[in-house]
């Protein structure tokens, strides 16, 4: 018997789960040796395969398409030193006012807080609602998360840009 597990993807994402002609469901079916049963109308997808350990990286790899990152990008959650890190912002924010701004902040003019949070740390970053969502070496992650709290909590974005660049673990290419 195959056992299961259960990931919800945004019906605006589910499109980019399935690819062109199927193509991104059947890459991620034949690399973790896994069924998807995706259900079109509420997002449910139910991961079917007998390794529990592929079935955990497909859920890892399914959440990572559903906060923003492109399937290249989720798909090197398949690396073990690569971690997947989610920051719900809003908890740390007291009002949607405050959230729109922090939202900005991180986003930076034009992306280019985000961008410049990559280049420093080698992660990739993804923003959609109140999510910020980051791949990376787990010792990166972690920086990025302590930067983003920073920022969050009303730092400077020279004291934030500093901090990574004091901090930085090491480099690793994608």
């Amino acid at each position: 018997m195959l056992d299961e597990e259960q990931v919800f993807v945004s019906l605006s994402r589910l499109p980019v789960v399935i690819g062109q002609e199927g193509s991104t469901r059947k890459l991620i079916e034949s690399k973790f040796e896994v069924s998807l049963n995706i259900d079109s109308k509420s997002g449910e997808i139910i991961i079917n395969g007998e390794d529990s350990s592929k079935r955990y990286v497909t859920s890892l790899v399914l959440q990572a398409i559903n906060y923003g990152f492109s399937p290249e990008n989720a798909l090197l959650l398949e690396d073990e030193f690569i971690v997947l890190d989610v920051i719900d912002v809003k908890k740390s924010v007291r009002d949607s006012h405050r959230l729109k701004v922090v939202m900005g902040r991180v986003i930076g003019q034009e992306g280019k807080t985000r961008k410049l949070i990559e280049e420093i740390t080698m992660c990739k970053v993804t923003i959609k609602d109140n999510f910020v969502a980051v791949i990376g070496k787990f010792e990166n992650v972690q920086l990025v998360h302590e930067a983003l709290s920073m920022l969050i909590k009303g730092a400077s974005h020279k004291s934030f840009y500093g901090y990574l660049e004091r901090n930085k673990v090491s480099q690793f290419e994608f």
